[in-house]
């Protein structure tokens, strides 16, 4: 069921004020939302009767479970869309305030939860308040690696940024480097030399400072080590790396040894 605008205002504010589950008077309420002592009693027994609200007269409301779990989800939303408008578009804290507070009823938990991801899953909002983690994010889900450790032709799909600097973040993301892209390494320029990606129809050049940043996942696992010297030497031309055994993933390296053991039987 759709919640309104006005319901979620009124238990992210019993939220800031209850503090660690206090009750919160409702002349509290009635102060920091600007509206009369009497709306205020009238949509707050509304709530309780919902579910939302533990309503006790003449001493004032907690959040229930429910309450709770709808007001941890605008304040996340809240945080997070202030911390990208602070970091990835330069606002001002003050602005990024009152510019969330019109954006965080509209915007879905999937398209918050890929933004925590844009912005390395941060912890805080520029105020320093606490930004409550997402039910939708499970760490050990999928094992992300660094992009440099894709082997060539491979596809990855990008999963998050490792990086709080605001202008690398702004600059990777203008290139299109945002979680959820499918992305293809094509080749790995030697000595130094930036990584040759291709993101649907487009291919981007990217330096290894940057490129160290974006964490990948794919079914395949990481199939390189992206700091083998004979790699570097060898990849450009599209030639395996002398010491690809090495630079496998373990699974793909006890797969590797297995095959070789079949291939040794056979010739006896």
């Amino acid at each position: 069921m759709k919640i309104s605008e006005n319901v979620e205002d009124y238990l992210a504010c019993i939220y800031d004020l209850s503090g660690n589950g206090d009750l919160v008077k409702t002349s509290e309420i009635s102060n920091r939302l600007n509206l009369s002592p009497a709306s205020v009693t009238e949509m707050t027994q509304k709530l309780a009767s919902e579910g939302y609200l533990n309503y006790e007269r003449y001493k004032g409301v907690t959040l229930t479970p429910a309450g709770n779990e709808v007001a941890k989800k605008i304040k996340r939303r809240h945080r997070l869309l202030e911390r990208f408008l602070v970091d990835v578009l330069g606002r001002s804290y003050e602005d990024s305030h009152e510019e969330a507070m019109g954006l965080e009823h509209n915007i879905s938990d999937e398209s918050i939860d890929a933004l925590s991801r844009i912005l390395n899953n941060p912890t805080e909002c520029p105020g320093g308040d606490p930004i409550p983690p997402s039910e939708h994010i499970d760490d050990d889900e999928t094992e992300s690696f660094p992009i440099m450790n894709l082997g060539l032709g491979d596809e990855g799909t990008i999963s998050h940024l490792v990086c709080n600097d605001p202008t690398m973040i702004r600059r990777l993301i203008s290139m299109g480097f945002v979680p959820g892209r499918k992305v293809i390494v094509e080749e790995q320029v030697p000595m130094g030399g930036p990584l040759l990606i291709r993101m649907n129809d487009t291919r981007v050049a990217i330096g290894r400072d940057y490129a160290s940043l974006i964490r990948v996942s794919s079914d395949a696992g990481p199939s390189i080590d992206a700091h083998c010297p004979k790699f570097w030497k060898s990849s450009r031309r599209g030639a395996a790396c002398p010491r690809r055994r090495l630079c496998l993933s373990p699974k793909k390296r006890r797969a590797s040894a297995y095959k070789q053991r079949q291939t040794d039987t056979d010739s006896d």
